[in-house]
């Protein structure tokens, strides 16, 4: 499954997205909470980077969750992303949805389409601003990453269920080092289908994208090809046809230029400037912009604590300045011109990995629902 729809998502989340020339703007408007209720799914995709499959039984209860939309709410995130496995697996999902609505955010949900059942639609319909549909090629490539003939058909006759109910959709493309002459043929599918956008998401290589595709993260080059073909295509169907095309990939003069929004200033005014894509994991751990990221860097899980007081908790450590240094450290090597284009944020889960340092939490008061009961010590 391909990461949170709009997905630039930590640019999106700035008040000026930046985006290449010609190409539409990102989904997010505000920081992100993308959350995996389940890793259960029906297909187990060579390119998931959540080792997501049929045979995976554990899921976060949906109380747990919707105390976790409570305090990112709080906390200033503007958007519940709802991922998997495949969420439409989860059965509380239409309340999670729900809860989040009430709470202000607005929500989205990315699935392979293939459980677009006029009755479990009916239920999350009334409660999503936006559909993602992982859509990663021509039939055969589509087919063959998901391990299922007759894949790409049927989730695109099940596209009739959005349409239905006038939800607006898109695709998500998982970019791999082979497969970017396949986006022309990925735009011109979204127009027939009545999508309104076309994120082009660099594979990941987690989970069990790792062992089945090991030389298939695109490299500079390949990255700023993609950036080349959105442009061309957004420039021939995005006035005529209404089709967004993105790439969650800057350019090396973008980098220059956007230094603000890509390294907060140190300290941070909160924890939507550090991470503006928070992801809460299906065993509860919560992680800053990347599953990439180390576990050094990560918040704690929200089994042990809410998420506004690890928040807090994590905001006073040595791990939220270790995560501004790999920001900084990122920005700096890739504006030398290393490369022509870049994942941002898997170029910083990258230098955080060189560089591990042992997490100390400094001595806090207990915690309660809104955090520590007094002051900190210093970080």
């Amino acid at each position: 499954m391909a990461e949170t729809f709009g997905a630039w998502a930590g640019l999106g989340a700035t008040r000026s997205p930046v985006l290449q020339p010609g190409c539409g703007g990102p989904t997010g408007i505000a920081p992100i909470l993308q959350v995996h209720p389940t890793r259960r799914c029906n297909l187990a995709c060579a390119h998931c980077y959540t080792t997501s499959g049929p045979h995976e039984v554990g899921q976060l209860p949906l109380a747990l969750l919707c105390a976790a939309v409570d305090d990112a709410a709080a906390l200033g995130y503007g958007q519940l992303a709802v991922s998997g496995g495949e969420p439409l697996l989860y059965d509380a999902l239409p309340a999670l949805l729900q809860h989040a609505r009430h709470r202000g955010l607005l929500t989205s949900l990315t699935s392979n389409g293939l459980l677009l059942s006029p009755r479990r639609w009916a239920t999350v319909a009334p409660h999503l601003d936006r559909l993602a549909i992982s859509v990663d090629g021509r039939e055969a490539s589509h087919d063959a990453l998901r391990g299922q003939p007759g894949a790409l058909a049927r989730t695109l006759r099940l596209l009739e269920q959005p349409r239905r109910t006038g939800t607006p959709f898109g695709f998500i493309f998982t970019l791999t080092q082979h497969n970017v002459d396949e986006l022309e043929d990925v735009v011109a599918m979204a127009a027939e289908q009545g999508a309104q956008s076309v994120q082009v998401h660099p594979l990941t290589l987690h989970g069990r994208a790792r062992q089945a595709l090991p030389g298939a993260r695109p490299d500079g080059m390949e990255l700023l090809a993609a950036i080349v073909e959105a442009q061309r295509l957004a420039q021939a169907l995005q006035a005529r046809r209404g089709v967004r095309v993105q790439v969650d990939a800057l350019s090396q003069a973008q980098i220059l230029a956007y230094r603000e929004r890509l390294v907060p200033a140190w300290p941070v005014a909160g924890l939507g400037a550090l991470a503006p894509v928070l992801v809460l994991q299906a065993d509860g751990q919560v992680l800053p912009l990347t599953h990439e990221l180390p576990p050094s860097l990560w918040l704690g899980s929200v089994h042990e604590a809410p998420l506004r007081a690890l928040a807090a908790r994590w905001l006073h450590s040595s791990a939220s300045r270790r995560l501004v240094q790999a920001l900084e450290r990122t920005w700096t090597e890739l504006s030398a011109g290393a490369q022509p284009a870049a994942y941002w944020y898997d170029e910083v889960a990258a230098r955080a990995q060189a560089e591990p340092v042992p997490l100390t939490w400094p001595q806090r008061p207990a915690m309660g629902r809104s955090g520590p009961v007094a002051a900190g010590a210093q970080a």
